[in-house]
C-alpha cells in the first residue's frame, strides 16, 4: 500500500515540476520576445528619424570629429567606433529627447515626435551596434550613474 502511495505521490510531483518547468520557459520566452519586438520597433523608428545622418548600421558620418565649414558636427557614429557607448542610458534618452543642445549640432528634438517608450526602443536598437566590451562597458556606466 505504502508503495502505491509512493508512486502516486511521485507522479504528482512530477507533474508539479513539469508545470513549473513549462511556466518558467514560457516565462524566458516572453521575455526575449518583448525585447526583440523592442528592439525592432527602434529599429523602425531609428530608420524612419535617426540613419539619415547617423548611418542605416550607426556608421555616423565622415569626419564627424571636425566641424564642417558651418562650424556644425557631423552625426557621430553610434557603433562601437563612436563615443555612445561611453554614456549613460539616461543622457541618451535625454539627448533623443531634447536634441544635441550645443550650438555646433544639428541633432534635432525628438521628445514632441516620440514617445517615451519608442525613444526606449531606439536606444535599444542603437545598443545592437555595440560589441560585447563595449555594450558591458555601457551597462556599467548606466548602473553608477543611476547610484548617485
Amino acid at each position: 500500500m505504502n508503495t502505491l502511495r509512493t508512486i502516486k505521490l511521485d507522479f504528482v510531483r512530477s507533474r508539479i515540476m513539469f508545470i513549473l518547468l513549462i511556466l518558467l520557459l514560457s516565462a524566458c520566452t516572453n521575455s526575449e520576445q518583448a525585447l526583440s519586438a523592442d528592439v525592432v520597433l527602434g529599429k523602425t523608428i531609428y530608420e524612419a528619424n535617426c540613419a539619415a545622418c547617423h548611418g542605416m548600421q550607426g556608421e555616423g558620418q565622415p569626419n564627424w570629429k571636425q566641424a564642417g565649414p558651418d562650424g556644425k558636427l557631423p552625426a557621430p557614429p553610434h557603433d562601437s567606433t563612436g563615443h555612445t557607448w561611453h554614456h549613460p542610458d539616461g543622457l541618451l534618452l535625454e539627448i533623443i529627447a531634447q536634441g544635441g543642445g550645443a550650438p555646433n549640432s544639428d541633432m534635432p528634438a525628438y521628445a514632441e515626435t516620440l514617445t517615451q517608450t519608442e525613444m526606449e526602443a531606439v536606444l535599444a536598437y542603437i545598443k545592437t551596434f555595440w560589441d560585447a566590451r563595449d555594450l558591458e562597458f555601457q551597462t556599467q556606466v548606466t548602473k553608477q550613474n543611476e547610484a548617485r
